[in-house]
């Protein structure tokens, strides 16, 4: 453990080495005028990182033995099983890093894309921190905002196209 063929890297040495997808989160919060131009690809590149660890450690758990007898994933129990195992654990731990950061990476592009959509700075203090520590609840706060922010900008631009059909009805009549 933790990944077959490279000796002299222990579990926790890489385990402080996935610390660096705090880099990506980081890049992710500055305000769009910060962020380097190639942000998108310094995220994807540390995923692509995260991905290839999580692939050499799950291979070194399933075929170096690690996975406890009774594990699967067609009962909780044997979900439970499966997370006794360090080694597994270690992976599952990657898996997480990698796809909270790639959560991150969408609901960054996805707010900026939207127009008047979620401003950055609550994008930044409490969507990205919480995707951060609990990737589903953050993607839900996004989507959930996202919807409020959407929804009060249609009822604007709704007003406004009443405000200007008004104004040009008042306008055809002064004629």
């Amino acid at each position: 453990m933790p990944i077959p063929g490279v000796q002299g890297v222990s579990d926790d040495q890489l385990f402080t080495l996935l610390n660096v997808c705090l880099v990506g989160w980081f890049i992710l919060g500055l305000p769009k005028s910060w962020r380097p131009l190639q942000f998108r690809a310094i995220v994807l590149a540390l995923c692509g990182v995260f991905g290839a660890i999580y692939a050499a450690t799950l291979a070194g758990a399933v075929f170096g033995g690690e996975i406890p007898a009774g594990a699967g994933f067609d009962t909780l129990e044997g979900v439970v099983t499966l997370f006794r195992s360090r080694a597994v654990v270690f992976s599952g731990w990657v898996h997480y890093v990698c796809f909270d950061l790639l959560a991150g990476l969408w609901i960054t592009q996805d707010s900026e894309a939207t127009p008047q959509g979620v401003p950055h700075v609550l994008i930044a203090l409490l969507v990205l921190p919480l995707t951060l520590v609990a990737g589903p609840a953050g993607l839900l706060l996004y989507l959930a905002l996202k919807a409020a922010f959407t929804r009060r900008a249609g009822a604007s631009a709704s007003a406004a196209h009443l405000v200007a059909a008004a104004a040009a009805a008042d306008v055809a009549k002064s004629r």
